[in-house]
């Protein structure tokens, strides 16, 4: 008693006929991903999705791979620093001088240590004027391809007609 057998006779009750409003199962070949969301969501909106995540994408790869981090451009708080140590050593050499010539020499030195900060910041604003154009490039681009899309959608809004036909 213990297993079912269903070889005993019992004959399963047969099953009302289905009716025809009724959804058929497909059991032919399935249509792609690509064709299912296309027919969902229509090919302009898929190819919203696509620009959107195409240039959402390039706008994470170029604020990580063109910022001024990368450039090794030291930052700002650098900067400070660095000025100041610059100062504190021109003041203990010019301290050390013994006359005009060695005067300008510490002088060389003291702009020698200038001249490679005020370097380090125009790398640094370089960086952060070429990665600030590439994401204007990069929101024109988006701005163009949504009117692309829309003029796309239009026309096919309009039908199929031609030019001269419309006119």
């Amino acid at each position: 008693m213990s297993s079912y057998d269903s070889s005993a006779g019992l004959s399963s009750p047969a099953l009302p006929p289905l009716p025809e409003a009724a959804p058929r199962v497909d059991t032919g070949k399935r249509k792609g991903r690509l064709k299912t969301l296309t027919a969902a969501a229509g090919l302009i909106q898929l190819a919203r999705i696509i620009l959107g995540a195409v240039l959402g994408l390039l706008f994470i790869l170029t604020w990580i791979g063109t910022g001024p981090a990368v450039v090794d451009a030291g930052s700002p708080s650098d900067w400070n620093s660095e000025l100041a140590a610059a100062s504190v050593k021109n003041e203990v050499n010019n301290g050390e001088t013994k006359g005009a010539p060695q005067q300008s020499v510490v002088n060389g030195w003291y702009a020698n240590d200038l001249a490679a900060i005020t370097a380090s910041q125009n790398t640094y604003l370089a960086a952060s004027s070429a990665r600030n154009g590439t994401l204007l490039m990069l929101l024109g681009l988006g701005v163009a391809g949504e009117l692309i899309l829309r003029g796309l959608d239009r026309a096919r809004q309009l039908g199929t007609t031609s030019y001269e036909e419309r006119i």
